[in-house]
């Protein structure tokens, strides 16, 4: 009798534990549920005064909306010449790495604390980067962002090295980097490409010998503006709006091409210029010189997945 008893408690027992971890009590399904992927790419843009720009990163940390930093760090350093990383090429940071599924308020990418990890090489030789509170701070990204529970979200991190890398007076032979960073979903952008006609370059004296750079504003028939990023934190004399992108165009073949990758979804404008553009210096203010790109502007429409071209 007290066997049997025994043996019908057991039973309640395991029938109430198989209920409970069906309905969510701590199981692997329900912390699965939970976990979602994250992957990490980085690309650039052009640097015309700079034939490598190394920056080594320790980890990357992002931040919950509700919650504290969840930090991953890496065994060991990894290192990027993000000057090979145009054109729409990218490297991984992050591969299908599990996080905690949510909102989130923010990505850091948390540089090598070990000195003179990252640096610059030109023409006279390779130089110290200085990025200003990065040991402390890292390179910061602040923008909402989801990762989907049981799902996985994909993203390329944009270093816009022509607004970000600068010469600071008194400070040569080294650079500074001013971070201009942009983060693309990877499943909502497009590509835009296009070449450029003989006798457009042709035209212009400036691009006698030289490739054009081309300019990524946001919006239809926008009014093409320089590159503008000061030291003092400055306002720009042009009432325009600064270039989302720039692309240097390579020759192949006797043709000029460009192709701009990782763009959001929208509508834009392209322009193109052979001018040297100085992003610590306004060009609309006396007395520089303004900054020329000609009567070519055009407009385009990114669609997902999809190539958009425009030729000049």
């Amino acid at each position: 009798m007290n066997t049997r008893v025994i043996r019908r408690a057991a039973l309640a027992a395991a029938v109430s534990a198989a209920l409970l971890t069906g309905c969510g009590g701590g199981d692997s399904m329900n912390v699965g549920a939970q976990s979602s992927t994250l992957s990490l790419s980085l690309t650039d843009g052009p640097l015309s005064t700079a034939t490598k720009v190394w920056v080594q990163f320790a980890g990357v940390e992002i931040k919950p909306v509700n919650g504290t930093a969840q930090t991953i760090n890496f065994s060991t350093p990894r290192g990027f010449d993000l000057l090979l990383l145009q054109r729409g090429n990218a490297a991984m940071l992050l591969n299908d790495t599990t996080v905690t599924a949510g909102d989130y308020e923010w990505i850091r990418l948390i540089l090598d604390p070990a000195s003179n990890t990252s640096y610059v090489e030109d023409a006279t030789g390779k130089h110290y980067l200085r990025i200003p509170s990065g040991a402390e701070t890292g390179l910061k990204l602040v923008r909402g962002f989801t990762m989907p529970a049981g799902g996985r979200a994909d993203f390329t991190i944009d270093f816009v090295l022509d607004k970000s890398i600068i010469t600071p007076p008194g400070q040569a032979p080294d650079y500074m980097m001013k971070p201009v960073l942009r983060i693309t979903d990877n499943t909502q952008v497009g590509i835009v490409t296009g070449t450029f006609a003989t006798n457009t370059l042709t035209a212009i004296p400036a691009c006698t010998g030289k490739a054009p750079s081309v300019y990524l504003y946001q919006g239809a028939s926008v009014t093409p503006d320089d590159i503008f990023n000061p030291l003092n934190g400055a306002m720009d004399t042009a009432p325009t709006v600064d270039p989302l992108v720039t692309a240097t165009a390579s020759l192949s073949s006797g043709v000029y091409s460009y192709r701009i990758g990782y763009v959001p979804v929208g509508t834009y404008t392209v322009a193109f210029t052979c001018d040297n553009d100085d992003p610590a210096v306004d060009e609309n203010a006396p007395p520089a010189t303004p900054i020329s790109f000609t009567t070519y502007a055009q407009p385009v429409i990114v669609t997902v997945g999809q190539t958009s071209t425009v030729n000049f």
